[in-house]
């Protein structure tokens, strides 16, 4: 599957951006690109032949990818499921402060935590490290 996505942000020469996110992307690059680019517009398209950049080169986007926490991936892929910290508190039993202080940064991820958390929302557990 490939996304067109457009958003009105500018390159330096005043032409719009436009990238394509192809193949199986991990939802939590998904939810950071949805994240950045709020007003995007998700469109399937067939391959035109033009040239592609892999977004991941950019700069701009080592910089927001390095600013992402562990407990920012938590708290949006379990938003991404719907799911309150209540919920998931009692499937990886903990109480939901402890959610709350893990999404917050007050409190670690381990390992652990991470392998519970990753069954819980049925993603790597290495999201949350």
């Amino acid at each position: 599957m490939q996304a067109l996505v457009k958003a009105p942000r500018m390159l330096e020469n005043g032409a719009p951006v436009e990238f394509t996110i192809t193949g199986n992307v991990p939802v939590f690059y998904l939810d950071l690109t949805r994240r950045l680019f709020a007003e995007v517009k998700e469109t399937k398209t067939e391959d035109d032949g033009e040239e592609r950049i892999n977004f991941r080169d950019w700069d701009w986007f080592k910089e927001e990818e390095a600013k992402v926490t562990p407990g920012d991936s938590l708290r949006s892929l379990r938003t991404m499921r719907n799911m309150r910290q209540s919920e998931l508190a009692k499937k990886i039993g903990v109480k939901p402060q402890q959610v709350s202080d893990m999404e917050k940064g007050r409190a670690p991820i381990g390992k652990k935590m991470a392998m519970k958390i990753g069954e819980a929302l049925q993603m790597n557990w290495k999201h949350f490290l």
